[in-house]
């Protein structure tokens, strides 16, 4: 299996260390620029939508499977990876993750795929996301593309999802209370 991980980015100070995580666990990684020219060496778009600059870094990746990060969020390397090796035979993998004050998100004891329960932290076969892209609706609705992509997958009745076990993916981790 190929992982590749896409990271859109408008430049925030933060994009090092997302990459880095990234790169600890994926065979490639993707920085997409979205209107952000002073990024070096990456893929830059002019979207001003980050459901749009994943659908090109999806088109840019070689990897069979592709996960999305965050430019300010991190991964759980050994986590990630082994989430998606477990599940060779489903189509998605949705990993749980740590947000600074919801806690762990999906919400324990709730349905996995409420919106508000689910975000970018997931990760597909390429075939199936060149297939189905993200859509990047008006700007109210598009900090819910991935929320919408995974509810279309699952309403379709076709895709195999699989929900992982493991926390694999830290939301903002500089605003969390870490114990001392």
């Amino acid at each position: 299996m190929k992982l590749t991980i896409v990271i859109p980015t408008i430049g925030r100070p933060s994009l090092q260390r997302a990459v880095a995580s990234a790169e600890s666990c994926a065979d490639e990684v993707i920085v997409v620029a979205d209107c952000a020219p002073q990024v070096m060496g990456a893929l830059h778009v002019e979207f001003g939508a980050a459901g749009f600059a994943r659908n090109a870094g999806v088109q840019a990746a070689t990897g069979d499977w592709v996960g999305f990060l965050d430019d300010d969020d991190v991964l759980i390397p050994e986590v990630y990876r082994a989430q998606v090796a477990m599940h060779p035979a489903c189509d998605v993998v949705v990993h749980p993750m740590m947000h600074p004050v919801l806690g762990p998100i999906p919400r324990p004891g709730t349905d996995p795929l409420t919106h508000g329960n689910v975000g970018i932290s997931f990760t597909a076969k390429r075939s199936l996301l060149l297939a189905h892209p993200f859509i990047a609706g008006p700007p109210r609705t598009a900090a819910i593309e991935d929320y919408e992509l995974l509810r279309r997958f699952a309403d379709s009745g076709k895709i195999i999802m699989v929900m992982a076990q493991q926390i694999a993916y830290v939301v903002k981790p500089e605003e969390h209370r870490w114990p001392s």
